[in-house]
């Protein structure tokens, strides 16, 4: 065999593997795609993709609110109504505090990073009482502008992103700082015009990562949104459960599948670039 032939071989083999491995974890989500337009009996019949009788049954009842003034359009803005000022100051927050500690030295500031990594380590579920007995005291619970929930991230209590960026700014030129520094440039606009452009494909990772995470909390809600009228998508898709008079599990789906495409959309216009800075993030130069 000839060592053109054997590269052939290879590729077709390597292309075999992946598209294997490809379709065995997007089917699961093809699946899913294919129920919304089942009927509730049909998605027990078996695995296939193509609905026997397609309804749109499923969407129909997606849209339908269940009491409290409270249906899936507005589930989805109010889900977004935090989730996207978390976004903007979990990466304020975590630029800073990250360019604090990888570029400057100060007293105590190894002891510190050690406590700030450490809580890499806590679980969230053991964090929930006495937040939650912090939040009550405040007086936040249930607040109309999800203050908990969004407050928190203006300390950078992310660590993974502090980290994430600490270990990408680690690649970019010190000698960067001291010509900006010498051109007559402050620490704040060293910040702004030179590191967080060089920071960029990190940051849009972190911004993914926590846009994704957001949308999909549910315990954060559960703990702290008490009205109905301010459900999340993630707690109307458990509403849409109605185990009194069996799930209608082509609704819920469609509520699930409705839900997700937002994140979805966000994920793939802004892919490269978060391969990027994952990638890059993890090496250090």
């Amino acid at each position: 065999m000839t060592l053109k032939t054997k590269k052939i071989v290879s590729t077709i083999l390597k292309y075999t593997v992946l598209i294997f491995v490809g379709v065995f974890m997007v089917y699961p989500l093809l699946w899913m795609i294919s129920a919304t337009f089942k009927s509730n009996n049909e998605i027990f019949s078996g695995i296939g993709l193509i609905a026997k009788e397609p309804t749109l049954e499923g969407y129909k009842k997606a849209f339908q609110g269940f009491g409290g003034d409270i249906n899936l359009i507005k589930s989805l803005i109010n889900t977004y109504s935090y989730v996207l000022p978390k976004v903007i100051f979990t990466i304020i927050s975590s630029v800073i505090t990250a360019y604090g500690f990888g570029r400057f030295k100060f007293k105590g500031r190894n002891f510190l990073f050690s406590v700030l990594m450490g809580t890499l380590f806590l679980p969230q579920v053991v964090l929930n009482v006495p937040q939650f007995i912090l939040f009550n005291k405040l007086g936040w619970v249930d607040s109309p502008l999800y203050l908990p929930i969004i407050v928190p991230t203006l300390f950078a209590i992310d660590t993974y992103f502090v980290f994430m960026l600490i270990q990408f700014l680690r690649n970019v030129p010190v000698e960067l700082e001291e010509a900006a520094k010498i051109d007559g440039c402050n620490v704040v606009q060293t910040l702004v015009k030179v590191i967080v452009p060089m920071l960029k494909p990190a940051i849009v990772s972190c911004a993914l990562f926590q846009f994704m995470w957001s949308s999909n909390d549910f315990m954060g809600p559960l703990l702290y949104v008490q009205t109905p009228s301010r459900y999340p998508a993630a707690y109307f898709v458990k509403l849409s459960m109605d185990a009194d008079n069996g799930f209608q599990w082509n609704r819920v789906l469609a509520v699930s599948l409705i839900s997700i495409v937002p994140s979805l959309i966000v994920f793939f216009c802004a892919q490269s670039t978060f391969v990027d800075g994952i990638t890059a993030g993890g090496v250090k130069g």
